[in-house]
């Protein structure tokens, strides 16, 4: 049976679901029919959390049955960017703490992104510092805005050289944008918007240089980059057309990001050919938003195989670059499922 790397799932401890629900956290709550904890930042739905989330035994169980060997977890959207500065640094070291608890407990199946308590970068740094000494701690999760913030936001440059000196592995997870005009209604900023929150996060990441003058991070983006793929021919397109395109960077987007990677998080299968003929197979890591989305594990796996890949390329895929990005020795995978 292969053993899957998922590099994109998720849990919230009652930590930090707890201070979510807090009538200073920044945000309202409410319980969905299903059960699901709501969580909305400036009106628009920013998170539906399972509850209760599943238990370690429940998610390893649920792995053994997707084969899926081991699982990189990380707090999402909305994260802790929002809470009120007094508490945010304290919270955001207990939540780390607590996720790293639950991996050490899963006999090595189970690793954890860290979060930081930004937009305060200073404080960030050294939550940094400690969480990386974490046991399983394998890298951070950052969203596509921060307290408003664009990631190129200068304020942020001393995390990211910080983070390239030490070639950490940051994923970037989708959050609700800087303005959430249309798309409060509906659901909309969390069943739609968030793929555009990621092509942006791309777009000014590129056109800013920062992938050029940070190369060190390994940034992973997920649900395939969200709309990137099918429209990287635009990035270029507009790299030759606008000066102020070219003003950081001197070579096409589309060269830039042979250098990124991303998650295949989607049960859409033409979408995931889309991505996989437009970049490289290298660059693509296993991953399933995990409790997140109805059907649980075999959803995705099953988009997996659905692909059509070679036995070479599921195995990139699957586990092979996840390998190399998390650094974990090689244990023979061979097989798919």
């Amino acid at each position: 049976m292969a053993d899957l790397i998922d590099i994109h799932a998720h849990h919230y401890p009652e930590t930090y679901l707890e201070a979510c629900r807090r009538p200073d956290s920044g945000f309202e709550t409410y319980v969905r029919d299903d059960g699901r904890l709501v969580v909305k930042q400036d009106g628009a739905v920013a998170l539906a959390a399972p509850q209760p989330m599943p238990s370690l035994e429940q998610r390893l169980t649920a792995m053994d049955a997707a084969g899926i060997g081991l699982q990189v977890l990380s707090v999402s959207a909305p994260n802790v960017y929002q809470f009120p500065r007094q508490w945010r640094a304290s919270l955001t070291s207990d939540i780390n703490d607590e996720i790293a608890a639950m991996a050490d407990a899963s006999n090595g199946r189970l690793l954890t992104l860290a979060s930081l308590p930004l937009p305060d970068v200073d404080v960030a740094l050294d939550e940094l510092d400690r969480a990386l000494k974490l046991p399983g701690v394998a890298g951070i999760m950052l969203t596509t805005t921060i307290a408003r913030q664009t990631l190129d936001a200068p304020q942020f440059v001393p995390l990211l050289e910080e983070l390239s000196r030490r070639e950490v592995l940051v994923l970037v997870h989708p959050t609700t944008g800087c303005s959430t005009e249309g798309v409060r209604e509906y659901a909309l900023a969390l069943g739609l918007d968030f793929l555009a929150e990621t092509t942006n996060c791309i777009a000014r990441l590129v056109y800013s240089g920062r992938f050029e003058q940070y190369p060190g991070i390994r940034w992973v983006f997920s649900h395939l980059g969200g709309t990137t793929p099918f429209l990287i021919h635009r990035f270029d397109n507009y790299f030759q057309q606008f000066p102020e395109c070219r003003e950081h960077i001197d070579r096409p987007p589309s060269q830039i990001l042979e250098r990124v990677y991303f998650d295949t998080v989607t049960t859409h299968v033409p979408a995931m050919r889309c991505a996989l003929d437009t970049f490289d197979v290298g660059q693509f890591v296993f991953g399933t938003d995990y409790p997140h989305v109805p059907g649980g594990l075999g959803r995705f796996t099953q988009t997996l195989a659905a692909a059509q890949l070679s036995d070479e390329d599921y195995a990139r895929i699957g586990w092979g670059t996840a390998t190399d990005l998390l650094r974990l020795p090689e244990r023979g995978r061979t097989r798919r499922s």
